[in-house]
């Protein structure tokens, strides 16, 4: 029997977790966010009993382990990585009225497409590979991997490549693993299959295509180099720096700072990890008119616009259940339980990052929030301390004056908690357990829709209605 090929994209990035979360949602299961051996659970238990300190150092060990060999990529085909993300669904019978397409916003990707009752497949993919730049020299980094990413571009004219350099908030990953990301720029025939075998007749093919920018260098004619990811430090600060990163550089050892990469040529363009590149949103209208789908297109400027649509598309699916909320979830980045809203009837709230920016915009929401409910919150282990970092007491802030569960990092040892890696769930899996009020109703792709440009039009005018204005 021959050895299956080793998986090409990241087990821990955002699509795979978004796909089998989703996939394990429409058969009516949990999904673990992370994936452990058992030996690897047990040294996260163990690491969960030492200093903040000792775990960072462990966890960043471990994933040098995880890079795969640049060599692999010899003879790199998109199909086959898009393959993997199809196979997550192998488990999952069709057809199904809705298929969700586009950026693997976290949380709020998987609650939209479980709302639908719909599968999910990504835009973008990421490979890890070994090598990084340990002293944060952005030209030891660019180098790691730019030929590879050239020549990958080169020979699949439907990818964009991107090398992404985050050495602020991946500052404990970028020094031994280097990430180079793929982007569709058309339709795969393996997604098209994937269509035409578990769409039902004139179902809808849902494209959630997320405007979110960042300045990058055109490295190539379908090859792209960022500086940094979204959080709370602009794409100018992470070029032109400022005393909060020189500050933190010191702090950590890195000797770099300087992440301008001379050269190149620096334009606008979509986010490496949130945005959604021009090409693959064209290609899908172009199959829906072909094959007799609609094609619905829904256009949110920043991630948190879709937290956003998912939020309101629970309170829509309770509302026609003529059900009250149970709860509310909070959760971040990759942590979350797609399943959970459904099982429950919760209030999904999916928070980019545990920096700034997504307090300012869990601030923003909570004027929309039912009284007297339980609110689940689960803050991320990210095992470093960043410049635009919310500390625990501003969180505490934030919440004071709900009935809140912390599920995630403890207070003790955020935000470097490698006990909360394996077991964050466990306490809200109880609680539903005892608790269990299943959602059997499931929106239209079109009632999204609506949902969806009401978001955008006040989006424009910088209000937020009540939340009946979204239900009615």
């Amino acid at each position: 029997m021959s050895t299956p090929p080793q998986r090409l994209e990241s087990m821990e990035s955002s699509s795979p977790i978004v796909t089998r979360a989703v996939a394990a949602g429409l058969h009516a299961e949990y999904c673990n966010s992370y994936t452990f051996s058992w030996i690897q659970r047990a040294g996260l238990k163990i690491l969960g009993h030492f200093p903040q300190s000792v775990a960072r150092f462990a966890v960043s060990r471990f994933e040098t382990l995880a890079g795969l060999d640049p060599r692999l990529l010899q003879g790199f085909s998109m199909e086959r990585l898009a393959l993997e993300r199809i196979g997550d669904y192998a488990a999952v019978q069709g057809p199904f009225p809705a298929v969700v397409l586009g950026a693997a916003l976290g949380g709020a990707s998987a609650h939209i497409s479980l709302a639908l009752g719909a599968p999910f497949l990504p835009q973008a993919f990421v490979t890890t590979l070994r090598g990084g730049s340990p002293d944060g020299d952005v030209q030891v980094y660019f180098q790691r991997s730019v030929e590879v990413a050239r020549r990958i571009a080169s020979e699949n004219p439907g990818v964009l490549t991107i090398q992404h350099y985050d050495p602020i908030h991946d500052e404990w990953m970028t020094r031994y693993v280097n990430h180079l990301r793929f982007k569709l720029l058309d339709l795969p025939q393996v997604y098209a299959d994937f269509l035409c075998r578990n769409l039902e007749p004139g179902g809808s093919v849902c494209y959630l295509d997320c405007q979110a920018q960042w300045l990058r260098y055109r490295v190539g004619e379908r090859s792209i180099f960022q500086v940094g990811g979204w959080g709370d430090i602009s794409p100018q600060e992470f070029l032109r720096g400022s005393e909060r990163i020189q500050t933190y550089c010191h702090a950590t050892g890195l000797a770099k700072s300087d992440w301008r990469l001379d050269g190149y040529p620096l334009e606008s363009g979509p986010e490496s990890e949130w945005g959604c590149e021009p090409g693959f949103g064209e290609a899908l209208e172009t199959f829906c008119e072909k094959e007799g789908y609609r094609f619905v297109h829904i256009i949110l400027p920043e991630p948190h616009d879709y937290s956003r649509l998912a939020y309101y598309a629970y309170a829509k699916l309770l509302q026609e259940e003529e059900r009250k909320p149970a709860g509310i979830l909070i959760e971040m980045f990759s942590q979350f339980d797609a399943f959970a809203p459904i099982e429950a009837g919760l209030l999904p709230l999916w928070l980019v990052f545990n920096t700034w920016d997504s307090l300012a915009f869990l601030r923003n929401m909570r004027q929309q929030f039912p009284e007297n409910i339980p609110v689940f919150f689960s803050p991320l282990s990210t095992f470093t301390n960043t410049p635009d970092l919310v500390s625990w007491h501003n969180w505490e802030i934030a919440l004071q004056g709900l009935n809140w569960h912390n599920i995630g990092a403890r207070a003790t040892h955020y935000p470097a908690d490698a006990l909360a890696l394996t077991n964050w769930a466990d306490p809200l899996r109880r609680w539903i357990a005892q608790h269990r009020h299943p959602l059997h109703t499931r929106l239209e792709a079109q009632a999204l829709l609506k949902i969806a440009d009401g978001l955008r039009v006040d989006a424009q005018h910088s209000t937020w209605p009540s939340l009946d204005t979204y239900t009615m």
